[in-house]
């Protein structure tokens, strides 16, 4: 099979998964959401994304009201790109969809050379796609407006650019990786931390020296920063603050906290972290701070009134796990759990565990497959930047739409498995008919035997 047919075969097979996809989006999932009534809303905006986008748009400037302050609350990257499908289009979600679709099938096609690290066998290069493309949680993702598609194609384009920096050891790819890093920080700032733990891994598992290591970190990062620097210079100029990400941390850390603290009580998810959000309104009328209650969040009317809250929040939770390490200890032990399969419902919980634990299991498998033949330092990668993410969730607050962003990896290492499990199958329907050719070769021998008896 040449490389030619493989490249058409590939092609054709992310062209199909394209069309079905779009028939899933713009039909399926429209009359399916109808028919659950209201139990599963498709053609929303998450978390006031494109409150931001219309303000933008709309010359009000990036915030989420008119008359309240400039925020810091969210990171820009995705009302940019909102404000951008409005500006063209209009307020039209059928838009929102159809960018979805292109960055996903985008990150499908970034799979297929992630793959062929591994292997130029079709399987690996057709499967992880479309256990990606077909995951439920990414046809959600994409029949909503929030950050996960996007978010999800910059990291899978970010970790193709470290396998080829690592591989060339060049000052460009190291380069290209950074400026890929930052832009995917400025739409969930999650991977900013995660060169701190890629130099580790140069040092001790591609043991490269470490000022050669630290030199190309540095670049990364360096490239980082410099995409970052408008948002930077801008959140400066607001609150007289170094802020390169979002003013969020502290809410999201009071969320996780309520919820473990509560959950006890036999409520659903979806509940406690309204409460939370109840509570946070108190606490801050109670530090006297000028807000607009917006049902989840909080919004100010003085940019430094956000980072004050945020960081009161965050103090607190740290209080609270101090005056009890096993809440904390109780709440990490069960976060490592929800990161995977934790919904607002306990039916949307169960759904998520039918569905990610077949994936999980494939994953898991396919690392010990690579393990035992050798392929540590293959996989090593995906391996740290999916720990090193669960790191960044687990303290916090931890819900299976973070765990979105690593499906293309945990696919990945699952087509790994599925390839064992069709070559081993292969090799066995392939020692039958060897054995079956010979006994009918040996039957008149056999018979002569028998009749000479």
């Amino acid at each position: 099979m040449n490389a030619s047919f493989r490249r058409n075969q590939s092609a054709i097979a992310l062209a199909l998964a394209a069309l079905l996809t779009a028939i899933l989006l713009f039909v399926v999932i429209p009359i399916w959401s109808a028919r659950l009534h209201g139990e599963y809303n498709q053609d929303v905006y998450a978390d006031g994304y494109d409150q931001l986008a219309d303000n933008l748009a709309t010359g009000h400037g990036y915030r989420f009201y008119p008359d309240t302050a400039a925020t810091l609350m969210r990171e820009p990257g995705y009302p940019l790109v909102l404000a951008g499908i409005f500006l063209v289009f209009g307020k039209s979600f059928a838009a929102v969809k159809a960018v979805n679709l292109v960055l996903a099938l985008g990150a499908a096609w970034l799979m297929m050379g992630l793959a062929k690290k591994f292997s130029i066998h079709p399987l690996l290069t057709i499967a992880p796609p479309l256990l990606f493309l077909f995951h439920p949680a990414t046809l959600v993702a994409e029949s909503r407006g929030g950050v996960e598609i996007l978010f999800t194609f910059l990291i899978v384009l970010f970790l193709r650019l470290v396998y080829r920096a690592i591989e060339s050891r060049g000052w460009w790819a190291y380069a290209a990786g950074g400026a890929v890093l930052g832009l995917a920080v400025l739409v969930r700032s999650t991977p900013m931390l995660f060169p701190a733990f890629l130099l580790v891994y140069l040092i001790a598992i591609e043991k490269q020296k470490m000022t050669a290591a630290a030199g190309r970190v540095a670049v990364m990062i360096a490239a980082m920063l410099m995409v970052m620097s408008p948002w930077i210079v801008r959140n400066y100029s607001l609150t007289g603050k170094f802020v390169p990400t979002a003013s969020v941390l502290g809410t999201s850390a009071h969320a996780g906290e309520y919820i473990c603290a509560h959950r006890g009580e036999n409520r659903p998810m979806w509940l406690l972290d309204r409460e939370a959000a109840h509570q946070r309104a108190d606490l801050a009328h109670g530090l006297g701070l000028r807000f607009r209650d917006d049902f989840y969040y909080q919004m100010f009317y003085a940019p430094g009134d956000e980072l004050v809250f945020s960081n009161y929040l965050l103090h607190r939770v740290e209080d609270e796990y101090k005056t009890s390490p096993l809440l904390c200890v109780r709440c990490m032990s069960a976060n490592l759990v929800y990161f995977w399969i934790a919904g607002k419902t306990e039916g949307a919980t169960l759904a998520n565990a039918a569905v990610q634990l077949p994936y999980l299991v494939l994953g898991i498998a396919g690392v010990v497959l690579c393990v035992r033949n050798a392929q540590f330092k293959m996989i090593a990668p995906m391996l740290l930047f999916i720990g090193y993410v669960m790191s960044v969730y687990v303290p916090i607050l931890a819900q299976a739409r973070y765990s979105v962003p690593l499906l293309p990896f945990v696919s990945i290492l699952a087509g790994v498995a599925l390839m064992a499990a069709q070559r081993r199958f292969a090799e066995r329907h392939a020692v039958e008919p060897m054995r079956t050719s010979a006994e009918a070769r040996m039957l008149p021998f056999v018979r002569h035997q028998e009749e000479r008896r």
